[in-house]
């Protein structure tokens, strides 16, 4: 590389400027998400050294205590913007028999749905505790120039034009060749 040449990832999703931005925000969004996951399971293993939960089961126990309001699995997939029912389900059945959380017992039969117990409180709690002391003063100093409120707006757009992406393509598949 010659001085002054900018590298430039040579991406086989990419053909011209604009393929090639969109190509390197989507690798950097695996990256993050892929951190993201990380961060959860390692935060969740300084509270927990035994630690049977990855990045899937504590969104999932995050968001059934979220509110403190029971969820069922399909409030789980569409707050999460996840539509694998069965994976969920794998994750919520890990939750129950760690004792984090239980079937509620109050809302319709055929739309069952879990809450949060008093051992998964103990458990949000302590990884919140977790959080703050790690992720939280490693960010103090940044949250302002991180501007997160206009981040996260982008990434709700982004989200929804992705969404709508995924519908069309669902539109063109084709059929099963017989």
């Amino acid at each position: 590389m010659q001085e002054g040449e900018k590298f430039t990832a040579v991406w086989h999703l990419a053909e011209n400027e604009q393929e090639l931005k969109l190509t390197n925000f989507e690798f950097l969004l695996w990256r993050v998400f892929y951190g993201f996951m990380r961060w959860q399971e390692d935060c969740q293993s300084c509270i927990d050294e035994n630690n049977e939960l990855n990045a899937y089961d504590l969104s999932i126990l995050h968001i059934i205590r979220m509110n403190e309001r029971p969820k069922n699995v399909y409030e789980l997939g569409s707050l999460l913007n996840r539509n694998d029912v069965p994976n969920i389900q794998y994750s919520i059945r890990k939750l129950l028999k760690l004792g984090f959380v239980e079937k509620y017992k109050g809302g319709p039969k055929k739309s069952l749905a879990y809450q949060i117990t008093e051992k998964g409180i103990e458990n949000t709690n302590a990884y919140i505790e977790a959080r703050k002391n790690i992720l939280i003063n490693a960010l103090k100093n940044e949250f302002e120039e991180l501007d997160l409120a206009y981040t996260t707006k982008a990434l709700t757009t982004i989200k929804g034009i992705y969404d709508e992406a995924g519908r069309i393509a669902a539109s063109y598949r084709s059929l099963p060749k017989e």
